[in-house]
């Protein structure tokens, strides 16, 4: 750069589409629309089903014919406290307060936040203890496959474990979400 400093990296938008007739799997796409990057099975029942609720993979490759679990999301029956696995570590998102729809978990940076975008609102952004966001996660509205569209911050270590925390984390919380509205 002409004045000695380094620009950030554009953000990228990962896109969640659900599949099938029974809605139980969702593809998270990369920002070009047609390559598979995560998969999510989900147990679509109530949280009084069998844990894990969500399953989160790599998509298949040519060099690997099956789908390997990188973490999963397990929904609480008596709190908004989800149990999250990233590989082998277990971290809790939990409220931050009792009257707060904001969470927080430790991730491998330290703690973030999954917070609303507003009072009422049902778009989330993820920030880190300096208040900088890594991610936002924004619900589409009115359609029956496409769930939404998480993008990351060009900050972000593509191919990171962080990235895989802000999925995990993230789909999750969004889901949460969803099945407190539909509840309601």
């Amino acid at each position: 750069m002409a004045n000695g400093t380094q620009s950030t990296p554009p953000s990228r938008f990962l896109h969640v589409y659900l599949e099938g007739l029974t809605r139980h799997r969702m593809t998270i796409l990369d920002s070009d629309k047609t390559t598979p990057i995560y998969i999510v099975n989900s147990n679509r029942g109530s949280i009084f089903s069998s844990k894990p609720h969500m399953q989160f993979c790599r998509p298949q490759t040519p060099s690997s014919t099956v789908e390997t679990q990188i973490g999963s999301a397990s929904f609480r029956k008596s709190s908004r406290a989800l149990e999250l696995e990233f590989g082998s570590s277990a971290v809790l998102l939990k409220p931050k307060g009792f009257l707060t729809r904001s969470t927080e978990f430790q991730s491998s940076v330290g703690p973030l936040t999954w917070q609303h975008d507003s009072a009422f609102g049902s778009d989330l952004q993820l920030v880190n203890s300096e208040g900088n966001w890594l991610a936002r996660f924004e619900r589409t509205k009115f359609s029956r496959k496409k769930r939404g569209k998480l993008e990351i911050s060009g900050g972000v270590q593509w191919g990171s474990g962080l990235l895989d925390e802000i999925v995990i984390s993230g789909i999750a919380m969004a889901e949460a979400e969803r099945r407190r509205r539909n509840a309601s």
